[in-house]
């Protein structure tokens, strides 16, 4: 049997909501560096968009250092998560047809967003439309690992078994490949172990965005396939490097046109 995804809206992360933030966050100090490095990039306290908010993991630390933020996000439930850590400006809104005015914001911030955008164009243009400066985003290069293996062996099981999945539009460590970035910035390397037994139960709990439309047979057989090949192993040891990439407001509205 062929099966096929007919989704053409922004996902919501409702469904995950309560396990965000405990399978997508980075180290405390890693983090603190991350946001550090944000804030360089950004005049003392600019108006910033912060696009797909979801749990508010830079719109709060962000906002702490005087930025003047607004989360924008399609899912309630991670923003009722953002606004329980005290993040304040918050506004339930799809990407692609932002209620701001032309340039309301000083500078945008987007990290791990436009793969989950059909219409990546559309919210690249409306991201450029509504920011008079710069978008930034902090994107991460993985290195070969068992956790990589892993995602990559569900997704060619879903293939054999007739459902290719694949993610909605391009990942922002993509876009340099699309637009080269005015600027890259190489931050740290964040290395990490894997409980492969925690790695196996998110993906039965179809944890990755991409598994939410695998038809259920197809995501049974897929996940057979990964406890049969990883159920005795008890670790790995993951390496990528974070980097901070930003792109004039002006070349991102010109891509968000672009047909190609």
């Amino acid at each position: 049997m062929t099966y096929t995804s007919g989704s053409t809206m922004v996902k919501s992360f409702d469904r995950i909501a309560d396990r965000f933030d405990e399978t997508r966050s980075l180290p405390d100090e890693l983090m603190s560096r991350v946001v550090d490095a944000v804030e360089k990039t950004m005049s003392a306290g600019a108006m910033v968009l912060d696009a797909g908010v979801g749990t508010g993991r830079f719109a709060l630390p962000l906002q702490n250092k005087g930025f003047d933020v607004v989360g924008a996000d399609v899912s309630t439930r991670m923003m009722q998560k953002a606004s329980s850590k005290g993040v304040r400006s918050l506004v339930r809104s799809d990407v692609c047809a932002l209620p701001f005015r032309d340039l309301a914001f000083d500078y945008a911030l987007s990290v791990h967003l436009i793969h989950l955008i059909p219409q990546w164009r559309t919210a690249l243009k409306e991201i450029g439309r509504v920011t008079k400066k710069d978008l930034i985003s902090v994107i991460s290069e993985k290195d070969p690992s068992g956790a990589e293996e892993m995602r990559k062996m569900y997704g060619e099981s879903c293939r054999r078994l007739g459902f290719d999945m694949r993610s909605a539009g391009p990942f922002e460590r993509d876009l340099p490949e699309l637009l080269l970035p005015d600027s890259t910035v190489r931050l740290a390397v964040n290395e990490q172990t894997f409980d492969v037994q925690k790695l196996l139960d998110n993906y039965e709990a179809r944890t990755l965005s991409e598994q939410w439309e695998v038809p259920e047979e197809v995501h049974r057989g897929a996940l057979t396939a990964l406890r049969e090949t990883y159920g005795k192993v008890d670790a790995f040891v993951g390496r990528e490097e974070i980097f901070l990439v930003r792109w004039s407001a002006g070349r991102i509205r010109a891509i968000g046109r672009s047909p190609d």
